[in-house]
């Protein structure tokens, strides 16, 4: 990793997390789906003005991935058990912030198109899956509270 990438990543994730307290954070545990069974991952989001910032920890993804440093999320109204048809908020896409490495857990960031207090009044699910070019299979899921 070249050296102002690396610095440019540390000033992006102060200002994401140095924005918020942690009383705003909300962490979300995400269930591994059956394709995906036995990997275990971790959502936080936090406001970023009327968006919301979502820092995935994950640990695992399949390896027959043909794009590894990429998953797509979505928040959809509903539940894990019950999603709705389509989601309510597409993200930008969630890049992977590693380096790339055989490292057991890797972390990725995207951001939301709706302000974390309107998610943690309703009901709504996030969803992580794998980019378009490896089918869309969904990966990890869930539900997003207030606490």
């Amino acid at each position: 990793m070249n050296r102002t990438f690396g610095l440019a990543l540390v000033v992006a994730t102060g200002a994401v997390f140095g924005c918020a307290n942690r009383a705003e954070i909300v962490d979300v545990p995400l269930q591994a789906t059956p394709q995906n069974a036995q990997h275990i991952a971790r959502a936080s989001l936090s406001p970023v003005g009327n968006q919301t910032s979502i820092w995935l920890t994950i640990g695992g993804v399949p390896h027959d991935l043909a794009v590894p440093g990429r998953l797509d999320t979505a928040i959809y109204a509903g539940s894990c058990q019950h999603l709705g048809a389509e989601p309510a908020y597409t993200t930008r896409q969630a890049n992977s912030v590693d380096y790339l490495s055989m490292a057991p857990r890797s972390e990725y960031w995207a951001q939301a198109p709706v302000a974390l207090s309107e998610l943690t009044k309703g009901a709504y699910a996030l969803l992580v899956r794998t980019s378009p070019a490896d089918g869309s299979r969904p990966l990890f899921c869930g539900n997003i509270s207030a606490g």
